[in-house]
């Protein structure tokens, strides 16, 4: 994933540039990455990032014109400094840019401030002698580290410090637990032993040889603060600022694509475009029976805004290779994606082809409306070691580590970059990734509105009709957005909503019981019958079908390392049985296989 990694030595030691030189080796997840370094032995500072072509970390370092001042910053901000870059010399400053470092050297809080979107970065100011570390405000630019006596080491990538310090590479109980529990890690953690996170906003300085001066540069606290306004006069300033917002994520010099689905969050995206000059290709995610709403819809909202739009879809080239997807999930995740997260690095990959810059209505139904992300679940405690079941009932819940108090301020510097990092990390390391919807105008509007328009889809549902009417009357995934009348709209939804509910059952939590029901009529192929409407994931059939072999040969390996909290016997058991197709343990074959993967691609290599 293109990113930041970086060593600063507190005294002066050998060997700080060969280090850098494997961790960033660790990152290069794809050949057409392109990179830079920074090195400053004199303030003990080695530093080297990659990027994405054509991308605001191509044209790094930037560098005062006075040359005592150098910025690098790694990701997306929105204006972005691309556009104060001249086009007479790589690196060559306009007069916007330096005004920027002088208010830097006047505020270096005011300076972050003004920046917009998910990066990371560093400033060295040669002429104090400092050194700053920062990261978004919302903490989605991870940035990991590892502190000694000595030296300061980070990266955007776990993989990059357990590659150079051999005795970081171990498992933290602790987080395990939390992951087992919560699908993520939580509180600023990782899933290794001594190496943390950036927290969001932050603005760690170093200087003079001594540790970090743990700076923050934002407190949710004065978005909190303000006042909620009355519905209409609302819904105008959220109209005037999508209207302006989505736009500034459509610019770039690379070609940039919509992945659209049949939900409210992406077609607020289509219809502020709306007939927008430049093309705006969409894609939409499929499985391999038939085709889902969202394909069916999408198809038909890229048609009424006149934009291309295709299918790409699981086939039998990911199934056949799933090992290396899944491989990479883990891996390029640092073990914050699932392995049945395979699917993902897939469709990125196809996408990128399409255009290198994707755009989504990620986080929408957090962000505009109200929705949780992290859950507090049970596994089964037999089949886990003894020693490691306290850890497990332990293990603290969202709720208990949470910092926040206003539930918005929750979601977007706690719950979307603890639980969806991985995913994100995924997408990223194939293409850009951009959502106006973590836009800093747009988040701090949300804390503005009414309450009871966060808890509904008026919001959404309005700005679209207003927009185009024909793309607010066309049904979402879930049968609404098109009502004609309250009772056929709750006949339609309720329709809509078994239809998925079914299919949920069916492709993830289906019961021992009705596994084996499901196995005598295999001859019929119920899968065609009941699923492809709302979901393409297909894991629990694949497991005994396609990726039986795969997992037997990883999971029932005399020298497999999961066991070190796993039981081995029960391992064998879950294994055996679902691919046999008598038991459903998707959930426990996807966590084991996880953890191995973990374990053979980032702590034993």
């Amino acid at each position: 994933m293109p990113g930041i990694a970086g060593i600063i030595k507190r005294q002066p030691c050998g060997g700080a540039e060969q280090d850098l030189s494997v961790m960033l080796q660790s990152m290069k997840h794809e050949t057409y990455y392109v990179g830079n370094r920074y090195l400053n032995p004199d303030m003990g500072l080695y530093l080297g990032w990659w990027a994405h072509p054509c991308s605001l970390g191509e044209r790094m370092p930037l560098v005062s014109h006075d040359r005592q001042l150098a910025l690098i910053i790694l990701g997306d901000t929105y204006p972005n400094y691309r556009g104060a870059i001249s086009e007479n010399g790589k690196g060559a400053l306009n007069a916007s840019a330096q005004d920027s470092f002088r208010l830097y050297q006047e505020s270096p809080v005011k300076f972050m401030e003004g920046l917009n979107g998910w990066f990371c970065g560093v400033v060295v100011d040669l002429k104090q002698r400092k050194i700053t570390l920062f990261n978004d405000r919302y903490g989605m630019s991870r940035v990991y580290f590892h502190e000694e006596e000595n030296e300061f080491i980070f990266s955007s990538e776990a993989k990059s410090l357990l590659r150079v310090r051999p005795y970081l590479r171990a498992i933290q109980p602790e987080a395990f637990a939390q992951s087992l529990r919560s699908y993520c890690v939580m509180g600023n953690k990782s899933l290794f032993k001594d190496i943390s996170l950036l927290p969001p906003a932050s603005l760690w300085q170093f200087a003079g040889g001594t540790g970090p001066t743990k700076l923050s540069y934002f407190d949710f606290s004065d978005w909190e603060r303000q006042p909620v306004l009355k519905r209409e006069e609302f819904y105008g300033k959220f109209d005037e600022t999508v209207s302006r917002v989505v736009p500034n994520y459509m610019e770039s010099p690379s070609r940039v694509a919509l992945s659209l689905t049949a939900g409210l969050d992406t077609r607020v995206i289509l219809a502020s475009a709306g007939a927008s000059d430049g093309p705006l290709p969409c894609y939409t995610f499929g499985g391999l029976w038939g085709e889902t709403f969202d394909i069916q819809a999408a198809r038909k909202l890229a048609a009424i805004c006149n934009r291309p739009h295709e299918v790409i879809r699981i086939n039998e080239r990911f199934l056949n290779n799933f090992l290396t997807y899944a491989q990479k999930s883990v891996y390029v995740s640092d073990g914050a994606h699932d392995a049945f997260g395979a699917h993902d690095v897939y469709f990125n990959e196809i996408a990128r082809g399409i255009a290198p810059v994707r755009l989504t209505g990620k986080f929408g139904s957090e962000v505009v409306r109200v929705r949780r992300l992290i859950p507090s679940t049970d596994f089964p405690h037999d089949l886990l070691q003894p020693w490691f079941v306290p850890y497990l009932n332990e293990a603290t819940s969202f709720s208990q580590i949470s910092e926040r108090i206003h539930p918005l301020s929750r979601v977007v510097s706690e719950e979307i970059p603890w639980h969806e990092f991985g995913r994100v990390a995924i997408e990223q390391s194939k293409l850009a990734l951009r959502s106006p919807y973590m836009d800093n105008a747009l988040v701090k509007l949300m804390y503005q509105a009414p309450p009871e328009l966060r808890a509904s889809r008026d919001l959404q549902i309005r700005y679209i009709k207003q927009k185009s009417t024909e793309l607010g009357d066309l049904p979402t995934d879930m049968g609404r957005a098109g009502e004609k009348g309250r009772a056929l709209a709750k006949l339609t939804h309720s329709l809509f909503w078994a239809l998925a509910k079914s299919e949920y059952i069916y492709l993830y939590s289906m019961p021992h019981w009705l596994t084996r029901v499901d196995r005598k009529l295999e001859r019929l192929k119920p899968e065609r019958i009941i699923v492809g409407r709302q979901k393409f994931e297909a894991y629990r059939i694949w497991i005994k079908t396609h990726l039986a072999e795969a997992i037997r040969d990883i999971l029932l390996n005399p020298k497999a390392c999961c066991i070190d909290f796993f039981d081995k016997a029960s391992v064998v058991k879950v294994v055996e049985r679902h691919t046999a197709g008598t038991h459903n343990y998707l959930r426990e074959i996807n966590k084991m296989l996880t953890l191995e993967l973990t374990y053979s691609s980032l702590l034993r290599s």
